[in-house]
Formats: C-alpha cells, sequence, structure tokens
C-alpha cells in the first residue's frame, strides 16, 4: 500500500566545511522546534549525540547519506531542514500530543492526499492508535537517513530510512514499547515537500509486529 503531502524549507544556513545534521526536538504537548547543529561528515552508524535532546522526549535526528553529493552545503541543509519538518510533524501528530487520545487521522497532514486515504487504512501501523488509552508517549530514539534523486543540481525525491521508538505509559502504570522502523518515501512539490509512500514495520509492543506499505509513485519526475 503506498500513499502522498509536506512543509515548505525553513532552514538556510552558510554554507559550511562539514555536514549538517538537522536535530528536531519533540516534547509531549509541545510544538516541535528545528535547530541545525554541525555534525560529523561520516555516512555510517547512528548520528553522533550531542547532549542536548529535551529531557523527556528524544530529538528527531536527519542525516543525509547519499543522492546530495551535487549539491552544496546550504541547499543540503535546507532540504534536510524541510524534510525534518515533514517527519516532525508526523511524528507529533501520530505519536506525541496529549493522550489518552481517539483521533489521529490528522497525523497524516504531511502526507498527499492518495498517501493519506491508503494510510488511514493502515492507522494502527502508522500511529500510537494501538495505545490510544496511554496517558502519556514519549519519543526514545528517532533517527532517519535520508536518500535524494537529484536533477540539475535539485532534490525532487527522498527516501527517509528510519527508526524511530517510543514509549508509551499505560493507566496502570506500565510501559509498552513502540518501535517503527522501515522507508518513508517524499517528493517536493514546488517548495514544499510532501509524503507519497511507505514500507514500514510497527511493533505495538504487546506481541503484534505488522506491515504497512504504500504502493504509489513519485509524481515529480515522471
Amino acid at each position: 500500500m503506498m500513499s502522498d503531502m509536506g512543509h515548505p524549507p525553513r532552514h538556510a544556513l552558510p554554507a559550511r566545511p562539514v555536514r549538517a545534521a538537522a536535530v528536531v526536538a519533540a516534547r509531549v504537548g509541545a510544538w516541535v522546534g528545528v535547530a541545525v547543529l554541525a555534525g560529523g561528515c561520516s555516512t555510517a552508524g547512528a548520528p553522533e549525540d550531542d547532549g542536548t535532546p529535551d529531557a523527556e522526549s528524544a530529538a528527531l535526528r536527519v542525516e543525509t547519506v547519499s543522492g546530495a553529493e551535487r549539491l552544496d552545503e546550504q541547499t543540503r541543509t535546507e532540504l534536510e531542514g524541510a524534510v525534518g519538518d515533514v517527519l516532525s510533524d508526523y511524528v507529533v501528530e501520530a505519536f506525541l500530543g496529549p493522550f489518552p487520545r481517539e483521533e489521529f487521522v490528522q497525523s497524516f497532514g504531511s502526507f498527499t492526499s492518495q498517501a493519506a486515504r491508503t494510510a488511514a487504512r493502515d492507522i494502527d501501523r502508522l500511529t500510537a492508535a494501538s495505545a490510544a488509552d496511554a496517558t502519556a508517549v514519549r519519543a526514545t530514539r528517532l533517527d532517519a537517513r535520508l536518500s535524494f534523486l537529484t536533477r540539475s543540481g535539485t532534490a525532487y525525491a527522498g527516501t527517509a530510512a528510519v527508526d524511530f521508538a517510543f514509549e508509551a505509559t499505560m493507566d496502570d502504570g506500565s510501559t509498552r514499547e513502540l518501535v517503527l522502523d522501515g522507508r518513508i518515501m517524499m517528493e517536493a512539490e514546488s517548495d514544499t515537500w510532501r509524503i507519497f509512500g511507505y514500507d514500514v514495520s510497527f511493533d505495538d509492543g504487546v506481541g503484534t509486529d505488522a506491515e504497512a506499505e504504500s504502493a504509489a509513485e513519485p509524481e515529480v519526475g515522471r
């Protein structure tokens, strides 16, 4: 199964001699702020922890690992910021925010219309809907490795290999780990980015391991 939506780039920084890794601090019950920090240039292993994520919830860390070799540092930084916005909006709406809660459909505001329709059918695999009666949920790991397709110095599509983990506190005081792993596919639409597809697995912490896959292709570049 596949899907389609996104956000305009908001973070343009001067070119730097080292790779920039975008860090998004996501808090339960709070909006997401994005800071772009200078990171190492290695493309292997998880991005190094800078020690600044919020104590309540882990920070979303995005790092470009391939496909942007012909882009200058400022353009790559802008891409990481824009794609980080899309992913952070999805994470906050799908897994964080006030709990307990009943509505999760708004989680797909960064998806294309086709992808959002497909995702609505996979809502138990793409959100914390299976832990809707939790009293709180916090992020414990939010890593995303980005690969872009470019043409003439412009990125028109990309994939985020994500490794997201959350801790849900239930009303009896017990905790459950929710884990989302896989790929989230995005495309550029004018000056915005939207999620058009996904191929992920989800573990809801109660022995249910499910997979969700969309089948759409990006409109851009066809």
